[in-house]
């Protein structure tokens, strides 16, 4: 008898042990406006029970205890702002310790991001926006995705207007201090992203569109004019990515031709004095990144070129792979004539 009383208390407490480790679905619960103290504790039981197994190194764990964690998500459980507004708090404090400084499981931070990413709303954005700046986040992987999650963000159409609008030009602002080459392209997809938010009206999406735009050739603009020009700069890196998306952008038939003309206003003197200076430079067309000022400057003559209006026969990427850089000068000159 005195044994069986032994053994009770530990299987009640392995029984509460395992439902706290492993919370059932609470996507029936997100769904309703009214959400009672019961139905919050299991939401915070979920969120957090769910956010401690992502503290692991097994990818098997890791990847289930992620799925968990967005599954609230879902279009089917039909998450009311009250449901959202409850599981985002609850997030918060269990990613709380992952997205510490002390943490060295970045994998665990990362996943953090990805899923606080999801909740679309400011209480999301006010945590991204701290992780996406290097002046308070030294951890590239935790830049890039924090930068990646302020677009998914975006994207959930969530947001008021006006908070997008802050959020995006606070983004915008800490590119010119990006040093990491993928972090910047990243954070110039999130500006893009701007132009895709559901649920707008038609007024509301061309001022998206225009606020995209803008932002993405003010950034633009701070970065050409940051590259030195006589050293070799590895954030060329990421111009082969967002020279291309501006262009294609630019390309959309829905594009205004006011915010299109004031855009290729805006960019093309720096684009020019960009291919000027890496032609130049002799640092540039060394080993290292030789390939990569290839890429940007056949990008930055492709943009030029559609901006001026001129025709694209001369291809820039192949003079700069043939180290023809004479020609890339004559070239330049004749941009610089049709400005």
């Amino acid at each position: 008898m005195s044994k069986l009383l032994l053994i009770t208390p530990i299987l009640t407490l392995l029984c509460c042990t395992a439902t706290f480790a492993q919370p059932r679905s609470i996507s029936n619960i997100v769904g309703e406006s009214n959400i009672t103290e019961e139905d919050e504790l299991k939401i915070q039981k979920f969120a957090i029970g769910w956010a401690e197994e992502l503290l692991t190194t097994d990818a098997d764990t890791l990847e289930r205890a992620h799925k968990k964690l967005i599954s609230p998500f879902d279009e089917t459980a039909r998450m009311t702002p009250h449901g959202r507004s409850l599981y985002g708090k609850y997030l918060k404090e269990g990613f709380e310790s992952l997205l510490s400084k002390d943490n060295d499981n970045e994998m665990a931070a990362v996943n953090a991001l990805q899923v606080y990413s999801l909740l679309g709303t400011e209480q999301a954005c006010s945590l991204l926006i701290k992780y996406a700046h290097s002046s308070t986040e030294n951890r590239d992987a935790l830049r890039l995705w924090a930068s990646i999650g302020l677009g998914t963000t975006f994207l959930v159409g969530e947001l008021p207007q006006n908070r997008v609008e802050r959020y995006a030009n606070l983004l915008c602002s800490y590119i010119a201090n990006e040093t990491v080459w993928y972090v910047l392209s990243r954070q110039f997809d999130s500006l893009a992203a701007l132009q895709a938010i559901p649920g707008l009206d038609r007024s509301q999406r061309d001022e998206m569109a225009e606020l995209s735009f803008s932002l993405q050739t003010s950034a633009l603009e701070k970065l050409l004019a940051s590259v030195d020009a006589l050293e070799a700069d590895e954030r060329v890196q990421s111009l082969s990515l967002v020279l291309p998306s501006l262009r294609l952008q630019l390309n959309e038939p829905g594009i205004n031709e006011q915010v299109k003309a004031d855009t290729f206003n805006s960019i093309i003197p720096p684009l020019v004095v960009f291919v000027e200076n890496a032609a130049n430079n002799p640092l540039a067309h060394e080993d290292d990144l030789f390939d990569a000022y290839g890429r940007a400057v056949h990008s930055a003559g492709l943009l030029i070129s559609m901006g001026l209006n001129v025709g694209g026969g001369v291809n820039v990427g192949e003079l700069w792979n043939e180290e023809n850089y004479s020609d890339i000068l004559k070239l330049v000159e004749s941009w610089k004539s049709n400005q």
